[in-house]
């Protein structure tokens, strides 16, 4: 018997992401039919779309294809179950970001034709499209049997490194071309996130978000399933998140003394609050993780992963927005119509990574 999604026990989140999408799409009509938002201009070009959809997007995607790749490299196969998670977050990351750059990812399909190579949307369609392979390679077995056929020849598994890897790079080059942007317009970004180190905190920050999500998702798995991560690889991936941030904050922090930026000035602006609560929700997991006790323990695990993840959202939000607003002395407020487009495609990437993990196997023993 083919297995049925039951949505009984999770009405009230079906109702809210059914109000979310309705929101979401009479918001996206609005503005591709009357304009974008009036909170948009020439000061600040990109938003909260490109701030959470766009670069926290694309921090995902990398951080995950990243780790699944290290995972290859180390021929770690006591971390492999981890690696279809990781691809499957990674690819629903970079369908959060091109959702937040073009109205659809079929628009995808005209970099190909028209190899636009100097335009950063280039870099992001051949990794979309290369992720999808991946993607298909990695799951073929399981969709092939799904509907009654038989496994997909071994040689079909070889192709998973070579086109993980040049994803990984189009990934890589992808990420580091965001900093390189906002690096082109140093008199616009305040000197507090602009920085010639930027490329690189872009990407350890990404793969610390891309251990975060594994070890978030992991554990709403096991809540819903009980199918997973088993709590010793849950602390394996712990006390490897608390090293990054460890290395990512002390040469954020070094980098910041180095170019006599004082760190911890408070004054009346709402930039040094932000970015101590940037730096907070880095620092107090790299605390709680260096206690061997809270490591062994999932539940904690899991909540040093959600505040990583919301300092991944807070640190792209401020490189993006508020770091525009230190430097321009001006306000930034998303409109109505720009808050719901924005939520909307976080909430539908969530509910498709649901959906994914209730029809094919995520943490798969290898």
């Amino acid at each position: 018997m083919k297995p049925t999604l039951k949505f009984q026990r999770w009405n009230f989140w079906v109702w809210c992401f059914a109000l979310l999408m309705t929101g979401g799409i009479y918001a996206s009509y609005v503005r591709f039919v009357h304009g974008i938002d009036h909170s948009l201009s020439n000061v600040f070009p990109w938003g909260l779309i490109t701030g959470l959809n766009v670069l926290c997007g694309i921090a995902i995607a990398t951080g995950g294809f990243t780790v699944a790749a290290g995972i290859y490299v180390l021929n770690l196969e006591g971390y492999r179950p981890i690696v279809r998670a990781s691809l499957v977050m990674s690819f629903l990351g970079y369908v959060v970001a091109v959702l937040g750059i073009v109205s659809s990812p079929g628009r995808t399909a005209f970099q190909m034709g028209s190899w636009n190579s100097h335009s950063i949307l280039y870099g992001i369609a051949w990794a979309f499209l290369l992720f999808g392979a991946v993607l298909t390679l990695e799951f073929a077995p399981d969709l092939w049997k799904r509907f009654g056929g038989r496994e997909p020849p071994h040689w079909a598994r070889f192709l998973n490194m070579p086109l993980l890897f040049v994803a990984v790079v189009f990934s890589v080059l992808y990420q580091t071309s965001l900093a390189d942007l906002l690096q082109s317009l140093p008199e616009k970004v305040s000197p507090l996130w602009s920085t010639p180190q930027l490329p690189f905190f872009f990407f350890v920050s990404a793969v610390c978000a891309g251990l975060a999500v594994i070890i978030f998702a992991s554990w709403h798995i096991n809540v819903a399933s009980g199918k997973g991560l088993p709590p010793e690889r849950v602390a394996g991936l712990g006390k490897v998140l608390a090293a990054l941030l460890f290395l990512y904050l002390g040469v954020r922090i070094a980098d910041l003394a180095y170019r006599g930026i004082p760190l911890f000035v408070w004054k009346d602006n709402p930039e040094n609050v932000l970015l101590g609560l940037e730096m907070g929700l880095i620092l107090l997991p790299i605390v709680l993780l260096i206690n061997e006790r809270n490591v062994q323990s999932p539940r904690m695990v899991y909540l040093c992963s959600g505040m990583v993840l919301a300092g991944l959202i807070t640190n792209r939000l401020n490189t993006c927005i508020t770091s525009v607003e230190a430097a321009m002395n001006s306000k930034y407020l998303p409109g109505w119509s720009e808050f719901l487009v924005a939520y909307s495609i976080v909430g539908l990437g969530v509910a498709a990574f649901s959906l994914i993990a209730k029809r094919l196997p995520l943490f798969l023993e290898s």
